[in-house]
C-alpha cells in the first residue's frame, strides 16, 4: 500500500459514508485483500475519535488561546511575560504530543480487534452448494464485497434455518462499521447451534471494536468456561485486556 493524498481522501470519504455503493463495495474488497490498508483505515478512524474527544479539544483550545496571546506579546520587545508564554505553549504542545503518542503506542481495544479479527471463513462451505443465489452470496463474502452480502442476506436470514448465514451477515456488518447490527446477529444464534461458540467470539470482538472492554471481557470469560476451540484465544485476549 502506497500512502498518497488520493488514498487519504478516499479513506476520509469512506469514513464519512460519502462513497457511492459501487465505490464502497470496491474499497471494502480492496481492504479485505490489503491488511495494511485496513489498518490505515482503522488508524484514521481512531484519529477522528481522538480529535473529537473533549479532553483533546480542550488542549487545542488552550493552545490556540496561548498562541493568540503570544502574538500580542511579540510586539513588546524583551518581554519577560512573553518568554513565559512561549515556554507554556511548549509545555502544552509536549503534553498533547505525549497524549497522541500514548494513544498510538498502546494497545487500544481497536488495536486488539485488528490483531485478533479474521472474517469467519466461508471457503469450506462452498463445496456442495447448488443454489446459484447461495453460491453468489458466498463468492461475494469471500471477495470482501460486504455491502452486496448484506443486501442479499438481510432478508434471507429471516427465512433460513442455516445459522452460518447469520455469521456471514454479522461479519459483513462488522466490516461496514455496523457493529450493533453485527452484535444482534451473533446474539440470535441459538445455544444448541454448532456455531454458538463462534458467534460468541465474534460478538466479543464486536464489543472490542466499539471500545466496550467490560462487555468483551464478560463474553471472553464465558468462552473460556465453555472450553471449546476458542478457549486459548479467549484466554490470551483476556490477559491483554488486563494489561
Amino acid at each position: 500500500m502506497k500512502r498518497s493524498q488520493q488514498l487519504f481522501e478516499k479513506i476520509e470519504e469512506y469514513l464519512a459514508n460519502t462513497l457511492s455503493q459501487e465505490e464502497q463495495v470496491a474499497f471494502e474488497k480492496e481492504m479485505a485483500m490489503d491488511s495494511e490498508l485496513k489498518i490505515e483505515v482503522e488508524k484514521q478512524r481512531e484519529l477522528h475519535r481522538v480529535l473529537s474527544d473533549t479532553d483533546t479539544m480542550a488542549f487545542k483550545e488552550k493552545l490556540q488561546k496561548i498562541s493568540a496571546e503570544i502574538k500580542q506579546e511579540e510586539s513588546k520587545t524583551n518581554s519577560y511575560f512573553s518568554y513565559w508564554k512561549i515556554a507554556a505553549s511548549i509545555i502544552i504542545l509536549f503534553g498533547l504530543g505525549t497524549l497522541l503518542w500514548n494513544i498510538s503506542d498502546s494497545e487500544s481495544p481497536e488495536d486488539l480487534y485488528l490483531a485478533y479479527y479474521h472474517p469467519f471463513p466461508a471457503e469450506d462451505h462452498t463445496r456442495g452448494e447448488t443454489h446459484n443465489d447461495t453460491k453468489g452470496i458466498i463468492a461475494a463474502y469471500v471477495n470482501g464485497e460486504y455491502s452486496r452480502v448484506i443486501q442479499k442476506l438481510e432478508g434471507l436470514v429471516k427465512s433460513s434455518d442455516q445459522e452460518r448465514f447469520k455469521l456471514y451477515l454479522g461479519n459483513s456488518y462488522l466490516n461496514t462499521n455496523q457493529e450493533q447490527k453485527a452484535i444482534f446477529q451473533f446474539q440470535s444464534i441459538r445455544k444448541s447451534s454448532q456455531y454458538y461458540e463462534t458467534a460468541k467470539w465474534y460478538k466479543a470482538l464486536a464489543y472490542l471494536k466499539i471500545g466496550k472492554k467490560d462487555s468483551a471481557k464478560s463474553i471472553l470469560s464465558s468462552i473460556i468456561n465453555y472450553k471449546g476451540i476458542y478457549k486459548s484465544k479467549a484466554l490470551e485476549l483476556s490477559e491483554k485486556l488486563l494489561q
